[in-house]
């Protein structure tokens, strides 16, 4: 039987993960630096489509936009997210943890990408359902399960900080 709990490995590397993907996604926006609003988004409606209300949309966009900004104004973060996913272990996981969450900056792009998870993907079965890039398996025991656990690591983050 598989636990929906969550290793302090885990939790760190969605964080830097997703902090440091950020920085692409940064990329790809339609608006600059300095210039930053809600429609310099890259993702479109039309991507939404079944999959998010208008009120989650507009909450979405709310926080890559904040993510574009911490990438602008911190440009250093990229690194330090890279070298600090990297050298994540077992043994120091609480305290690689410990320095994400008392770093500001780096908590907001990960509570931007770990929330977007949340809002697309509200409830288990919707994230077996509709598929993701977290999803590697083939195999349809493996898939459900390797969903379900990816599942409840963001919305473990998420709960935890209290972002939902």
């Amino acid at each position: 039987m598989s636990t929906t709990e969550t290793s302090t490995e885990i939790k760190a590397k969605i964080l830097l993960d997703e902090a440091n993907l950020a920085f692409s996604e940064t990329s790809e926006r339609r608006d600059s630096s300095g210039e930053r609003n809600l429609d310099g988004s890259a993702w479109e409606e039309g991507r939404m489509e079944g999959e998010y209300d208008e009120t989650d949309y507009q909450k979405i966009l709310e926080l890559q936009m904040r993510a574009a900004i911490v990438c602008d104004e911190h440009p250093e973060l990229e690194d330090k997210t890279a070298q600090l996913f990297e050298s994540i272990s077992a043994e120091n996981s609480q305290e690689v943890l410990e320095t994400v969450l008392k770093d500001p900056n780096i908590m907001t792009l990960g509570k931007a990408a770990v929330t977007t998870f949340v809002l697309r993907f509200p409830t288990v079965q919707s994230f077996v359902n509709k598929g993701h890039p977290l999803v590697l398996a083939m195999d349809e025991y493996m898939l459900e399960n390797a969903d379900a656990q990816n599942w409840h690591d963001y919305n473990n983050i998420a709960k935890e900080n209290g972002w939902v």
